[in-house]
């Protein structure tokens, strides 16, 4: 007989026995104890069942933080359904596009998400719109999922390596992909949490990162399985931040800029020195990742990862090789390789390729995008980067076709960007490209040539874009020049980063 994999549901029926009456997740004025966790997701798990909710099926999220948003994601790992994690600040032009892919059955949402959950009700069967907070006309209340039976359900559990989460990733070409991840992967990832933090570390976990970023999704979990505990924070505050740690004797937190920055000067401004803090993840400028480690005893750790990843591959203290992405973990393989997938020596460039438990299942329905990531037995990053004499990683850009800017934890691929200006009626030739940034860590720049005789301002140029594609990616920075510099009949990208990517 067949011995199955321990999945997401075991992990919280052991936790029920063994940390009982230890807090597991704090959301608002909620507190659950690891005991009261099945119970909660044994009865959303028959309610979603009894709802006519079946193996395979897909249900859209647009929640921020909070206890439900848990609850489902377990809930449906014990049932089979798969949950789409739609990021809230992307525009509801590319929530369809999500949606139309992946086609969920329902779509649940809180109300302040209301207007974006009305735009995209045609595309759910019967139109089902579910609001957590307050149903309204246009939706039915999630209660109606929640079955007052919290006995165990006795149907067989889904397969750990079969589809559970589709993460959407930042969209090349104006198509995003979703990366289909499974209980294994979010369960590996977990445990490379546990192998560099230790579980001391992890004990209690400040949820800053939204739970639809992998980083915040599987650090939760992270702190889940280890028995420690999960404080959600609905939306990044820095005020709130630095009470919950105090409050709390929360020990680490995933941060992308400006997240650390703000949690110090608000620390100091209140006297607090976080002194249960031991760890913060993320990236960061070293700037602030000094300031970390002289005001408080944390330390901040950097690595190398992506959604395709489920998080990070390489890890290590910041200090320990200031500027690199740390080691590889031992639950992976990572290497560099040339254009033929031949491994290169130290110090050598070229793009990225890891293997692993925790690497995606798939693009979903998109094979040959699947294809072509994980060729040769290899996930092809699309990052180029190089290994030093010690085995630290360092990375140094993204492929041509995928290059990449990373402004305030978000990825923002240029030619999406590019795409938008170019259907401005003003704007005959663009180029976008990331620059230093001291908030956000990077900043979309825009270089755009005006057809003749027009000018355009910042401003309008910011609200073209804004209309379209999230917020997030609006240029931050604008110029205007007569002429781009060319290559091949092509714009010089290169040329362009020399001259105007200050």
């Amino acid at each position: 007989m067949a011995i199955r994999e321990h999945s997401i549901y075991d992990c919280i029926l052991s936790n029920a026995q063994n940390f009982a009456g230890e807090t597991a997740l704090v959301s608002g004025d909620l507190r659950l104890t690891f005991a009261e966790v099945p119970l909660h997701v044994n009865c959303l798990a028959r309610g979603l069942r009894n709802t006519g909710f079946e193996k395979g099926d897909r249900i859209a999220v647009l929640l921020n933080n909070c206890a439900e948003y848990a609850l489902l994601l377990a809930a449906c790992s014990r049932i089979g359904l798969i949950v789409v994690c739609l990021n809230t600040r992307t525009s509801a032009d590319e929530m369809r596009k999500v949606l139309e892919s992946t086609k969920p059955k329902a779509l649940l949402f809180q109300t302040s998400f209301e207007q974006q959950a009305e735009t995209l009700r045609d595309l759910l069967p019967a139109r089902q719109l579910y609001s957590i907070d307050e149903a309204s006309i246009l939706s039915t209340s999630f209660d109606q999922f929640i079955d007052e039976d919290s006995s165990p359900l006795t149907e067989p559990q889904p397969g750990v390596d079969e589809g559970w989460l589709i993460i959407p990733t930042a969209a090349v070409d104006g198509i995003p992909k979703g990366a289909l991840l499974s209980q294994r992967n979010v369960i590996a990832s977990a445990a490379v949490h546990l192998q560099h933090f230790g579980r001391e570390a992890i004990k209690g976990h400040l949820v800053a990162l939204p739970i639809f970023h992998v980083m915040g999704l599987t650090s939760a979990w992270a702190t889940f399985i280890s028995g420690g505990k999960n404080v959600l924070l609905k939306q990044f505050e820095e005020k709130q931040a630095v009470k919950l740690i105090d409050a709390e004797q929360l020990t680490y937190f995933g941060s992308f800029p400006p997240v650390l920055e703000r949690v110090l000067d608000t620390a100091k401004e209140a006297g607090s020195g976080l002194e249960s803090l031991r760890v913060v993840y993320g990236l960061e400028g070293p700037q602030n990742i000094q300031r970390l480690h002289e005001e408080t005893s944390a330390v901040f750790w950097t690595g190398f990862g992506q959604a395709e990843t489920t998080a990070f591959v390489t890890a290590s203290p910041a200090t320990e090789r200031p500027g690199s992405s740390g080691q590889a973990t031992l639950l992976n393989s990572v290497a560099v390789v040339d254009d033929l997938d031949q491994q290169l020596a130290c110090g050598e460039e070229g793009e990225i390729v890891v293997r692993g438990e925790n690497i995606f299942l798939e693009y979903w329905e998109m094979p040959e995008a699947t294809a072509y990531a994980q060729r040769n037995s290899w996930h092809h990053t699309g990052d180029i980067g190089r290994f030093d004499e010690d085995g630290y990683l360092w990375y140094v850009k993204r492929k041509a076709e995928k290059e990449l800017i990373k402004t305030g934890g978000e990825n923002v691929y240029p030619g999406e960007v590019e795409n938008i200006l170019l259907k401005h009626p003003e704007i005959s030739e663009c180029c976008v490209i990331g620059v230093p940034d001291k908030t956000w860590g990077e900043a979309v720049k825009a270089i755009c040539v005006c057809s003749e005789g027009t000018k355009l301002s910042l401003d309008a140029v910011r609200d073209f874009v804004g209309e379209q594609i999230a917020g997030f990616k609006k240029p931050r920075q604008v110029i205007f020049v007569e002429e781009l510099p060319q290559t091949n009949n092509e714009i010089d990208r290169e040329a362009v980063k020399a001259k105007w990517g200050a």
